[in-house]
C-alpha cells in the first residue's frame, strides 16, 4: 500500500512539474514569438518525438538522372505550324477551287506569320527563302506560351 501511495505522490509531482514546465514554455513562446508547434516539440520527452511518423524529404535529383530526363524529353515529336494567312470562304467558293486558283488572305506581305506549336501560338516571324524552300526567321518569342506547350507535352507524353 505504501508503494502505492509513492508512486501517486510522483506521479502527481511529476504533473505539477509537467504543469510548471508547460506555463514557463507558454510564457516563453509569447515573449519569443515561438509558434505553439515549435514550443510543443521543444517540451516533449524524447519518446513522444520518436512515435510520430517521420515525413521523408523528396528524392533529389542526380545529374544522371536530369540527364536522362532530358534525353526522354528532347525524343518527343512537336507538330509546328507556321500560318501565313487565313481566310473565310463559302462552300460554292471552296467547291470552284482548281489550279490555278487565288485565295486572298487576310495578311499583308511585310506582316509577319504566326508560328504554333501543338496549336498554341508561341512565336512570331518572317518568310525567308532558303536555297528553293520556304523558311521562317524568329522575330519574337512568347515564352509563357512556350512554357505552356512544354508542360502539356509533357503531361500528354507521360500518360503514355
Amino acid at each position: 500500500m505504501e508503494e502505492d501511495k509513492k508512486e501517486e505522490e510522483q506521479q502527481e509531482l511529476s504533473q505539477e512539474e509537467l504543469a510548471k514546465q508547460w506555463e514557463e514554455a507558454l510564457l516563453q513562446q509569447s515573449q519569443t514569438g515561438e509558434t505553439a508547434e515549435e514550443t510543443k516539440e521543444e517540451e516533449k520527452p524524447e519518446e513522444a518525438k520518436e512515435e510520430q511518423p517521420q515525413v521523408s524529404e523528396p528524392k533529389k535529383l542526380g545529374d544522371r538522372d536530369i540527364t536522362k530526363i532530358l534525353d526522354r524529353l528532347m525524343d518527343i515529336p512537336l507538330k509546328v505550324e507556321v500560318v501565313v494567312g487565313e481566310t473565310v470562304i463559302q462552300i460554292k467558293e471552296l467547291i470552284n477551287l482548281g489550279p490555278g486558283s487565288v485565295l486572298e488572305l487576310d495578311r499583308e506581305t511585310t506582316e509577319p506569320v504566326d508560328i504554333k506549336v501543338n496549336g498554341k501560338l508561341i512565336a512570331k516571324g518572317e518568310l525567308v527563302v532558303v536555297g528553293e524552300k520556304f523558311g521562317v526567321r524568329i522575330t519574337e518569342i512568347y515564352s509563357e506560351e512556350r512554357k505552356s506547350v512544354f508542360r502539356d507535352t509533357l503531361q500528354e507524353s507521360l500518360k503514355k
